[in-house]
């Protein structure tokens, strides 16, 4: 060994150490890594620093911001209400969905690319089912590198030891000769993280209230307001047909607030936010909120007809309504003006649902109250009223807002849109020879210049941390590369295993393999292991298909440590995952492949 391949697997050990430790952030370990194989003169600058300008963080970077445009467009909301509609409120079936709807994914795309997209869904349906993230971020990241086990495009070190094969024997594998493994794995995978997962599933129930955030929920029941929303819908003959909210005058009439309107042409999901001069249209639904002997006395004349409330009728009003709490600004020039001398709705957007007075809530007839410097106004009506309102300078002063205000899709008019341009991405990434960087590149930007996301939000989507640990990673495999590093440790391996049985053979081949991938790059493993497992196989006399496919499934299995894949980092943080919670959870899963291994190679490739 010499002083070269001594200092990288020295600097490579304490990088371990303090990534396993976290004594330190991991990013700053990573740029750590870097400056140390510089000074030590291992690498050069340029070769240090090349990880920042390689492909992969490019594609990381590229794939953040097209998984924040779908959650901005509603699409990630939309998927999540998806799955917990096909699971019926049953967990345990959401976490297999999950992971199913991962790996098929990954089995035609990018893992990374499978995962950035699926993130906010996963939130998103945690949120709806009262689960913590933790207990489906590591299966959803497990999924996918499940998945990449599936076809011959699913995840690189499929390719790399496809062409080995194909210039060694002069055919390659077959685009789905890896589904039987894949499936086999991901079966026994789904299974073993429902059993580890399992009292996580029965007890989760309830999400805690972060710090002192409100929700929906916690303002309608401080201020009374259970039971007032209700469905109606306008007849033909109704007297309100053809006016705006502003002329039908329900409020003071018969004091009912219109809060939102389903047109009849429209799906039966799109809710859309009611202004001052939206026009009511005969056959279109409106969301009100009143007392029911209030809006019984609105249909008695038949201005509008009952109609029963729907159990997905509270999310899709969710989506577009919200409350909000507001006080007078001290030099507000509506001060001693009634409810309805001071036009709030004209003016804002919103309705008032209710005030607070010194600590006493008034929620029946403050149509006609004059407001008094203090008073703390309920808001009700469109999340893009309340945007305005919160972002602008005017006679109000926002106090609080719910916590759904923060996941509310800001851009949802373009789902469609987002929703085109992924396919899109999808449909590039299977059938065509386009680089992975450059179509993630040119989805990225057309998701920006098709108004799915800003510019600055581009910017601001991007997990930096991660990039920077993937990035300083990079060049720890040129390192091992360049110095011979990985090279020795290969020809030891080789020596080692002359003269062993086949299950010997491909249990070393295996274990060597997925311990390099949980630090470095697979495909920068597989390139170098795939060649070893040529040679072993033609010296021992054993099947050249049989130790390749070992090696592509160990690259595969990149499940203990958060730095093995870049799916690990991406779950990382939303998951809120320690190092120590991958070794714990991921390496029963290596032993599960690696069983998966031993009995199907040898069935599958007879020496």
């Amino acid at each position: 060994m010499t002083l070269e391949i001594g200092l990288v697997y020295g600097i490579l050990g304490l990088t371990v150490i303090l990534f396993a430790s976290e004594w330190v952030r991991l990013d700053i370990t990573a740029l750590g890594a870097i400056l140390a194989l510089t000074i030590t003169g291992i690498l050069t600058p340029r070769e240090a620093l090349s990880g920042f300008g390689d492909p992969l963080v490019i594609l990381i970077a590229g794939l953040f911001v097209v998984g924040d445009a779908l959650f901005k467009t509603g699409v990630a909301g939309l998927a999540g209400e998806k799955i917990v509609q096909l699971s019926k409120g049953n967990k345990v079936l959401a976490l297999v969905l999950v992971v199913l709807v991962v790996a098929f994914l990954s089995a035609f795309m990018s893992s990374t690319g499978a995962v950035a997209i699926l993130i906010p869904v996963v939130l998103s349906m945690c949120k709806r089912l009262g689960l913590a993230p933790s207990v489906i971020m590591m299966p959803l990241a497990f999924g996918a590198l499940m998945g990449g086990m599936l076809t011959l495009i699913g995840t690189p070190p499929n390719l790399v030891v496809s062409q080995a094969l194909q210039k060694a024997s002069g055919q390659g594998f077959g685009f789905f000769e890896f589904a039987p493994f894949g499936l086999v794995t991901l079966v026994l995978g789904v299974v073993y993280l429902l059993v580890v997962n399992l009292g996580k599933l029965k007890h989760s129930t309830v999400l805690p209230v972060i710090d002192s955030r409100l929700t929906l929920e916690h303002l309608i029941g401080e201020y009374n307001l259970q039971g007032l929303i209700h469905r109606v819908r306008v007849p033909e003959n109704s007297p309100l047909k053809g006016m705006t909210i502003s002329e039908a005058r329900l409020r003071s009439q018969y004091r009912v607030t219109v809060l939102a309107y389903r047109s009849q042409d429209s799906g039966q999901n799109e809710i859309k936010e009611v202004l001052a001069n939206t026009r009511i249209i005969a056959g279109d639904e409106l969301f009100v909120m009143a007392h029911s002997i209030d809006i019984n006395l609105l249909a008695a004349p038949g201005g509008v007809e009952l109609l029963a409330w729907r159990s997905d009728d509270n999310i899709h009003l969710s989506r577009e309504v919200g409350l909000a709490e507001v006080m007078l600004a001290p030099d507000s020039r509506l001060i001693g003006l009634t409810i309805k001398e001071a036009a709030v709705r004209s003016r804002s957007g919103l309705s008032v649902a209710a005030i607070k007075r010194k600590g006493t809530i008034l929620s029946d007839d403050v149509f006609d109250e004059r407001l008094e410097i203090g008073d703390i106004i309920l808001a009700v009506g469109g999340w893009d009223s309340i945007s305005s309102l919160k972002s602008i300078g005017s006679d109000f002063l926002v106090l609080h807002v719910p916590e759904e205000f923060e996941s509310v899709a800001p851009n949802r008019n373009k789902s469609t849109r987002s929703l085109f341009i992924m396919a899109c991405m999808v449909l590039a990434l299977t059938f065509t020879n386009l680089s992975a960087v450059v179509v993630v590149m040119l989805t990225a930007l057309a998701m920006v210049l098709s108004g799915c996301l800003t510019m600055p939000q581009a910017y601001t989507s991007v997990n930096w941390p991660s990039v920077v640990v993937i990035a300083g990673m990079l060049p720890m495999a040129l390192a091992l590369d360049k110095t011979g590093g990985m090279l020795l440790v290969t020809d030891y391996l080789s020596e080692l295993l002359a003269g062993q049985s086949l299950l010997v053979v491909l249990t070393g081949l295996f274990v060597i393999t997925s311990l390099f991938s949980q630090f470095i790059s697979n495909t920068a493993t597989t390139v170098l292991m795939a060649p070893v497992a040529i040679v072993m196989a033609n010296n021992l006399g054993l099947s050249e298909m049989g130790l390749l496919m070992t090696v592509a499934i160990a690259a595969s299995t990149a499940f203990a440590t958060p730095v093995a894949s870049p799916v690990n980092m991406l779950v990382m943080a939303p998951g809120e995952y320690r190092f120590v919670d991958f070794l714990k959870v991921g390496t029963p899963m290596i032993l599960i492949a690696l069983a998966v291994v031993l009995i199907m190679v040898p069935l599958f490739y007879a020496v």
